[in-house]
């Protein structure tokens, strides 16, 4: 969109004139754009595409917890019509303030480390929270078979034994919460090898906590060539680190089989949206060795 258009976008939320904007990339749930108005006062606007308009005022109430927590979020502003979402020409919309920070370019150790502390401070400030269920969910194995039907790609024999994993470990007594859903290098901003700012929680929801430990590890073997039952370990000392909860003996012995299903899920919506599937090729090979 040009200029003009998110300037008539803008000014459901104010008068001030918008006197620069940047595309920053193209999400499935959105596309977002980065904005300067007159007055210096940078923000991002985000043109919803998947996200339900139902789902923001619930991601509002997460990203106000999080920040009570001391956790930097994008926190959503309100409109002239008082909504977290605007609507303009049929588009709908949210927008926030910038938050000054970079995304990491690599994934040692200490970041992490730094990741599962991360991830038990939002389990814990979000443990009162709930979420409707959404498409945007993508670790529900309701969505993930939904997916997997509409797939019919070559690789769907690689990718079916991944996605089925979840049978293993689903109906497991094991610790619930309010997970993230898909805290990953690219969702964080992180300094000094700490992170300093998460982003993206419309794929938050209610299910076992394994699963984001688990999206995190996938992202780290990804992006490290270090050992894999290093990365677990030290993923693992930094959530119990801060959780109230350890991790149980059968969420460790189930890890392995939650990861490789995560990744089956990463590898699908991959298949699924990138138009050629290179991308999830890596995911499925990465599962099928889960190297743990």
């Amino acid at each position: 969109m040009d200029i003009q258009q998110l300037n008539d976008f803008f000014h459901e939320y104010a008068d001030e004139q918008l006197i620069e904007s940047r595309r920053n990339g193209s999400a499935f749930a959105n596309d977002a754009y980065n904005l300067k108005a007159a007055d210096g006062q940078r923000y991002v606007m985000r043109i919803l595409k998947q996200q339900l308009v139902e789902t923001v005022q619930h991601e509002a109430d997460l990203q106000a917890k999080l920040a009570a927590a001391g956790i930097s979020t994008p926190q959503y502003l309100k409109f002239r019509s008082g909504s977290y979402v605007g609507e303009y020409d049929e588009h709908r919309f949210t927008i926030s303030k910038h938050i000054d920070g970079e995304t990491p370019k690599s994934m040692p150790l200490r970041l992490v480390r730094s990741f599962g502390e991360t991830l038990a401070k939002i389990h814990s400030c979000l443990s009162n929270s709930d979420v409707p269920p959404s498409k945007m969910q993508w670790l529900d194995p309701r969505n993930a078979e939904d997916d997997m039907a509409a797939y019919d790609g070559e690789l769907k024999p690689r990718l079916a034994p991944l996605i089925a994993k979840y049978k293993e470990f689903f109906g497991l007594d094991m610790p619930k919460c309010l997970i993230h859903g898909d805290l990953w290098l690219g969702n964080v901003f992180a300094e000094g090898d700490q992170v300093t700012a998460v982003f993206d929680l419309e794929t938050a929801e209610y299910t076992y906590r394994i699963l984001d430990l688990a999206r995190t590890y996938l992202s780290a073997r990804r992006e490290t060539e270090l050992d894999p039952q290093q990365l677990v370990d030290t993923l693992f000392e930094g959530y119990e680190s801060i959780a109230a909860t350890p991790l149980t003996t059968e969420e460790r012995a189930s890890f392995a089989t939650a990861y490789q299903y995560v990744a089956g899920v990463d590898a699908l919506w991959n298949a699924l949206h990138d138009g050629v599937g290179r991308g999830a090729e890596v995911y499925i090979a990465l599962g099928e060795n889960p190297g743990i």
